[in-house]
């Protein structure tokens, strides 16, 4: 009897230890960052007076650097040509292209409409050939400073209809 007493005590001990806060363990951290940028006329530069918009979101993965990106557009004064992210820039400033939503490899993007989509992924490392001077490394470090921005051109802006700085969250 003594006995049973006994390891029912230990195991009892056993379970609500358990089950109290251990004030040394941490919360998870989670390794994807997300980016966004609300693309309007306004923020083109120069300034246009369209009312078509657009949504840039994506998320950057920091443990694969698996970078995921999607775009819908509406509204636009004429068919797309085409759309971009460019980089470095701050607001208000305009750059080359770096990552082109129309010809990334894998990438989709709807090209000649007034509205649509675009969805691409890449992965963001040195071995990552983003432009001839640009590589995947380059890229993220300019995404996490703020200075890269997305914008989509028509046939009436062909310098970009709606533009948007990328901005993480």
């Amino acid at each position: 009897m003594k006995m049973r007493v006994i390891t029912i005590a230990v195991a009892a001990a056993a379970v609500f230890g358990s089950c109290s806060k251990n004030d040394s363990t941490t919360a998870p951290v989670s390794h994807i960052v997300t980016f966004r940028a609300q693309m309007t006329g306004a923020a083109e530069t120069p300034a246009n007076a369209t009312t078509g918009f657009g949504t840039f979101t994506a998320t950057l993965d920091t443990l694969t650097n698996i970078f995921t990106y999607d775009i819908t557009f509406s509204g636009l004064t004429s068919n797309v040509t085409n759309g971009h992210i460019h980089g470095p820039a701050a607001i208000a400033v305009n750059a080359g292209t770096t990552i082109n939503y129309n010809t990334w490899p894998g990438a989709t993007f709807s090209f000649g409409t007034q509205a649509g989509t675009a969805h691409g992924v890449a992965t963001l490392n040195s071995a990552t050939a983003i432009t001839a001077t640009m590589n995947g490394d380059s890229l993220k470090k300019l995404l996490f400073a703020g200075l890269t921005y997305s914008n989509i051109h028509t046939v009436n802006n062909p310098g970009g209809e709606i533009r948007g700085q990328i901005l993480k969250q």
